[in-house]
């Protein structure tokens, strides 16, 4: 009798350790599942952000080569249709130094979030706008939409391009400055200059950091 009981228990034990076994090995594969999706997601969502940067260039190129009057009808018209199919970039910005080089939406646009992208403020005014101020905001940090991640490595005097209407827009950047986190940011610049202002987040901090960059006149 009590042979059989140990066998019984034996038996228990072996099965317990054969689903905690199963048990294991259905988390790692689960766990290696999550982390492959995620990578490819990522992965399609830098192909798809590739394509419609090239595709933003072809169209810049296509304009150039026709007369002033059809460019600019085509581009009014490609901005609109843009803002409507809340598809297509209407500029691009890029900054050499960390290595990026991210599409921007029109404000009306339902990708013109930060959740998603590099956010266009509606404060902001657009690079051909005299002493205006092109304002964006991106997420810092380590997650997939963390574009503004590495502006803490830019120095006074780093230069970041707008491509915009045919037209590329250098800045150098002037100043840089932290503000406390209240949903709204302090921007301090001269009234007689263009720029463009980036604002993201401080990493583990309540704070935002801005970076005021001044246009480059030829």
């Amino acid at each position: 009798m009590y042979m059989l009981r140990k066998r019984k228990n034996n038996t228990k034990l072996l099965t317990k350790s054969r689903l905690l076994k199963v048990g294991s090995l259905l988390l790692i594969i689960i766990g290696i599942g999550i982390i492959v999706c995620k990578y490819f997601y990522e992965y399609n969502l830098d192909q798809e952000e590739t394509t419609k940067i090239d595709i933003f260039f072809n169209e810049q190129t296509d304009v150039e080569n026709e007369t002033s009057s059809l460019a600019s009808s085509f581009s009014n018209k490609n901005e609109k249709s843009s803002s409507q199919s809340n598809e297509g970039f209407i500029a691009v910005l890029e900054i050499p130094k960390i290595d990026l080089k991210k599409g921007i939406y029109s404000i009306n646009s339902k990708n013109n979030n930060v959740d998603k992208n590099i956010m266009l403020l509606n404060e902001s005014d657009m690079p051909d706008v005299t002493n205006g101020n092109f304002i964006l905001a991106g997420h810092s940090g380590t997650g997939y939409n963390a574009y503004f991640k590495d502006l803490k490595k830019l120095e006074l005097g780093d230069s970041a391009y707008i491509y915009y209407k045919n037209n590329k827009y250098k800045y150098n950047l002037i100043d840089k400055y932290e503000v406390e986190k209240t949903g709204k940011a302090l921007i301090i610049k001269d009234s007689d200059i263009s720029a463009l202002t980036l604002i993201t987040c401080k990493d583990n901090e309540n704070k935002q950091i801005v970076f005021i960059f001044e246009l480059e006149v030829e």
